[in-house]
């Protein structure tokens, strides 16, 4: 069994999965207004919904461009191809031509009037099975320019749909990046508009709130849960992703400046050797499931409905993550998030 190794500088579990900035001084002191548990928690409540927004948008952008990369590598083969069967359709041509050239160059006349015309009527004779043989070739000639001609235009459709997909991706990872540039600087405005005992109370109320969900779970599972050693690879993984803690979290960021959230659970496993899928959505659908009961260090936990978030859970009821636009990976309570459910990469 894999003895289990303690993470690189990791003694504060971080409680809040939002970090917010803040704002800047202002031009002179004045007292703050009365702060109300109601406008934290509306504030609290905004910011959360607009990083989820956020990061959904993430998501978009991260499967669109997937999908545009996808796209743009069709599209190369089928050009390829095209340009192939181009050259083919050409040399067909060619040779064809010659073809009717020399049947011209006879007259196109009939083989009864050859034979009295001929000045070595037996030669003729002769030679006849050899035309029979060349007019065969030339009707192979003429089928294959059908059929390259045929391959031509189906290249083409083919073509034409893969290009009508690629200019989808592209307005649907467009639109992502104005939606997630969007909500961003509708959460920088709203923290701007915090004074700086609403700040204090919205952290507060923040931590409470992640510390509240996490000591829920927590009760779900046993020590034996909580303690479960993982695998060589997942402490490979594990340790790769510790040493990305305070990166900055980049939408679309797959390091090794910045990531976001399936970025850096793709890349900590590929680091371990084992070949993921890159968006959040995909790591849901396509990795093997585990109860959450059954959790172990190195999993991917999913959270929210849409899966639009993944983090690697590192033991203990914490995992690493890169959190939203506008945070830095850190480590975190597991249980701070609705959990959708857990995957297992080895």
């Amino acid at each position: 069994m894999p003895r289990k190794r303690p993470l690189l500088v990791l003694a504060v579990c971080a409680l809040t999965a939002a970090s917010p900035v803040a704002p800047a001084a202002f031009a002179a002191p004045t007292r703050p207004a009365p702060v109300t548990a109601t406008k934290v928690a509306e504030v609290q409540q905004q910011l959360s919904a607009l990083y989820r927004r956020a990061e959904s948008a993430t998501a978009a952008y991260d499967t669109a461009t997937q999908a545009v990369h996808t796209e743009a590598l069709q599209v190369a083969a089928v050009a390829r191809g095209i340009e192939t069967t181009q050259g083919q359709v050409t040399a067909l041509t060619s040779m064809i031509d010659q073809v009717a050239a020399a049947s011209y160059r006879d007259g196109g006349l009939p083989p009864s009037v050859r034979l009295l015309l001929s000045a070595d009527p037996e030669g003729y004779l002769a030679s006849i099975p050899l035309a029979d043989r060349a007019d065969a070739s030339a009707a192979d000639l003429v089928a294959a320019l059908r059929t390259s001609q045929s391959q031509l235009t189906a290249y083409g459709n083919e073509a034409d749909t893969y290009l009508r997909r690629l200019a989808a991706d592209q307005a649907a990872a467009a639109a992502a990046v104005r939606t997630i540039r969007s909500e961003l600087a509708a959460a920088t405005t709203l923290l701007a508009s915090l004074r700086a005992a609403q700040l204090a109370q919205l952290q507060q109320a923040q931590a409470a709130t992640a510390f509240a969900a996490q000591r829920s779970w927590r009760a779900t599972l046993t020590t034996a849960d909580l303690s479960r050693p993982g695998t060589a690879h997942s402490y490979t993984a594990i340790d790769y992703a510790a040493a990305q803690i305070g990166h900055p979290y980049v939408w679309g960021g797959t390091g090794p400046v910045g990531y976001d959230c399936s970025g850096l659970t793709m890349r900590a496993w590929q680091a371990a050797g084992r070949s993921i899928p890159r968006t959040s959505q995909q790591q849901w659908a396509q990795l093997p499931h585990v109860p959450v009961a059954q959790l172990r260090p190195g999993d991917l936990i999913i959270y929210f409905p849409d899966a639009s978030h993944v983090a690697l859970y590192v033991g203990d009821g914490e995992i690493i993550q890169a959190p939203h636009p506008g945070a830095d990976v850190e480590l975190s309570a597991a249980g701070s998030m609705p959990i959708l459910g857990v995957v297992r990469p080895d």
